[in-house]
């Protein structure tokens, strides 16, 4: 039993190391202050223009043709619950329109850098099967930790003791420092 348990760990662990670094480093990032927009390209224009209800997605699309802009590859507009504005595009670039109080519009595109684009994907804000990637990186991490101690419990019994305190430190830490982090 124990040796199902060390290539489960092990085969797990080996697949999922990329993801495992991706997470570490967006997250420690993320808690710096760096934010998706960190290295993003972005630039404002303005339209001055009568948009038709309806047409805002289409008025920006060929905006961006006729000025030899980028154009993102997903087209189905979207409204930004931030902004407000009208959205084309993915996570790593997108373009953005909205009206202005005078009635121009104001025209906005962002092309992200791979660390912004890490942290949209560590935020959950890419593609729905990144997200099953990523739910099953953290089903693996609880079955790491149990194979884990599997392992260690089992294999290693001189130092029971020991192992069970650092267990237990290690519980009553998290939730003291989760408690008064959240109070």
């Amino acid at each position: 039993m124990t040796k199902q348990f060390r290539n489960i760990h092990i085969y797990l662990s080996l697949f999922f190391l990329p993801l495992a670094l991706m997470y570490a480093l967006s997250g420690v990032l993320y808690i710096c202050g760096i934010n998706q927009d960190f290295g993003a390209t972005k630039q404002t224009y303005t339209l001055e223009q009568e948009i038709e209800k309806g047409q805002e997605a289409q008025a920006l699309v060929e905006y961006l043709k006729s000025n030899h802009l980028s154009i993102p590859t997903n087209l189905e507009p979207k409204v930004n619950r931030k902004s407000g504005a009208l959205e084309v595009g993915s996570v790593h670039y997108a373009a953005s329109i909205k009206q202005n109080p005078d009635s121009s519009w104001t025209i906005t595109t962002i092309e992200r850098s791979l660390i912004g684009d890490m942290i949209m994907l560590h935020k959950s804000k890419a593609k729905w099967y990144f997200d099953v990637l990523a739910i099953s990186f953290g089903l693996t991490l609880i079955l790491l930790y149990i194979s884990g101690l599997m392992i260690t419990l089992f294999n290693i019994k001189k130092n029971r003791k020991s192992q069970i305190v650092t267990i237990l430190v290690g519980v009553v830490v998290s939730l003291v420092v989760g408690a008064l982090s959240v109070l």
